[in-house]
């Protein structure tokens, strides 16, 4: 069999290795989500694809992360192929669930037009019963619900009342049950946390904090204007500092929403967290950038390669501060729950999306983001899903995605974000070589010398 350099390989510029005093790479091969250190001579043989020259255990390895594949195959299929057999074959149906249009909270950049409507008694009996129609065409052996904005917990009644009927649904389908929450933590009481975790099967929650204080309170305010951050955080310290918080086994995550206006706040958030010693109980922090809600929110976001050199930064500090965050992205056959036949999301008024970012916003209502209501019979919801053929897109080479490199681990970006003409690439793509090189210094000089970079 004749073999070629594999499309889908990033590679460091040299690195200098001061105890074998030799110059060294970093490959990355997207295909696997594996790295490999290989020496410049090495580097050169691959270049020239001169395998012959290779010795036996270099290229084992080399073919066993696919850093070199068949000469015939083309690759990008392949990558398509494996994405659409992943969803195929994935035994957990996920659905998410926003059990109110409410919102406490008056974010500038938030696109959604928020109302006290919450889901009602007959809505809830059809969304069980949409939910419970998808095992008649699938057999799953995990049921996993996600309770999503506007804030889900301001509809505390309606998860109260739908998760034992899930939980019944998923035992009657001998399917497993978790479910997961994404709020703002001002609801997020102690007490709150431990029923959603006892009672109601919650085993991840991601709360958003958009810097300090000073920062966060000046974009995520009550609609009456008032702060929320020393509310927010007290919920968390309470729940951090409880004896038994990692034994209930619900990880909280922090995610920090940043634009021009507060991304300088980013470091100090970080400092602060470590400050209360949060290391080992927060799972991971992660800055995402503004993003469109149908609003031109993202116009006041950084360039994208400002991002990903920002990013770099923000990584260090983590280090810098005891955090651990990890490097490099992992395999992403499934961009999102829009590539996937049987996810479906549903508002507080019954109607059905393929997408998280549409509900609740005014510019995709009537448009072919609703898929139908639940209210007008479940035989009216549209089979067609306007992010379904995403993956035949790119394999049609209407993306840039098509030639990317970063194909395997970013799945393409965010569907949607491509069909309204906004580059959907994630900041992995812009950095990847000097996340490499720091992963190298990890391993090779630990995390002291890590940390000291951001000094």
């Amino acid at each position: 069999m004749k073999f070629k350099l594999s499309h889908y390989n990033i590679v460091t510029d040299s690195l200098s290795d001061e105890q074998s005093e030799s110059t060294k790479r970093v490959l990355f091969a997207t295909r696997t989500a594996k790295s490999m250190v290989i020496t410049n001579r090495l580097y050169d043989k691959l270049q020239r694809e001169a395998w012959d020259e290779l010795a036996p255990n270099d290229f084992d390895k080399l073919l066993a992360i696919e850093a070199i594949v068949p000469q015939s195959e083309v690759e990008v299929k392949t990558i398509i192929e494996r994405n659409q057999a992943k969803i195929k074959d994935d035994k957990s149906l996920y659905q998410v669930i926003q059990p109110t249009a409410m919102c406490q909270l008056g974010c500038g950049y938030c696109g959604q037009k928020h109302s006290k409507n919450q889901i009602g008694e007959i809505a809830s009996e059809r969304i069980l019963e949409r939910v419970e129609s998808k095992f008649a065409f699938k057999e799953y052996n995990h049921l996993s619900i996600a309770w999503f904005g506007s804030e889900p917990l301001v509809g505390l009644a309606q998860i109260r009342d739908l998760t034992p009927k899930f939980k019944e649904m998923a035992q009657r389908h001998n399917c497993t049950y978790d479910s997961k929450v994404v709020t703002n933590g001002l609801s997020l009481k102690e007490h709150i946390f431990v029923e959603l975790v006892k009672k109601h099967g919650v085993t991840k929650i991601e709360v958003t904090l958009d810097g300090t204080a000073e920062y966060h309170d000046a974009r995520r305010h009550t609609k009456a204007g008032l702060s929320t951050f020393n509310l927010i955080f007290k919920n968390l310290l309470d729940i951090f500092n409880r004896p038994d918080f990692k034994t209930l086994g619900c990880t909280i995550s922090i995610r920090c929403n940043v634009d021009e206006r507060n991304s300088m706040s980013v470091v100090p958030l970080i400092e602060f967290l470590a400050a209360h010693n949060l290391q080992d109980k927060i799972e991971y922090f992660y800055v995402a950038p503004i993003h469109s809600w149908g609003n031109e929110a993202h116009l006041l976001s950084h360039e994208k390669e400002e991002f990903a050199k920002n990013e770099i930064d923000w990584i260090l500090a983590q280090y810098q501060n005891g955090f651990r965050p990890g490097f490099l992205p992992g395999i992403k056959p499934v961009v999102c729950l829009s590539v996937t036949p049987d996810s479906e999301v549903f508002d507080a008024f019954g109607n059905v999306f393929d997408c998280t970012e549409t509900p609740y916003v005014d510019v995709y209502a009537n448009t072919e983001y609703v898929l139908g209501n639940v209210h007008n019979g479940l035989s009216t919801i549209s089979k067609h899903r306007p992010l379904l053929s995403f993956n035949d897109e790119v394999a049609n080479n209407e993306y840039p995605c098509s030639t990317c490199k970063m194909l395997p681990v970013c799945g393409g970006g965010c569907p949607k974000s491509w069909r309204e003409g906004i580059v959907a690439c994630p900041s992995n793509k812009f950095n990847i070589k000097e996340k490499l090189m720091l992963f190298y210094a990890l391993k090779k000089k630990g995390v002291e010398a890590l940390a000291q970079v951001y000094e």
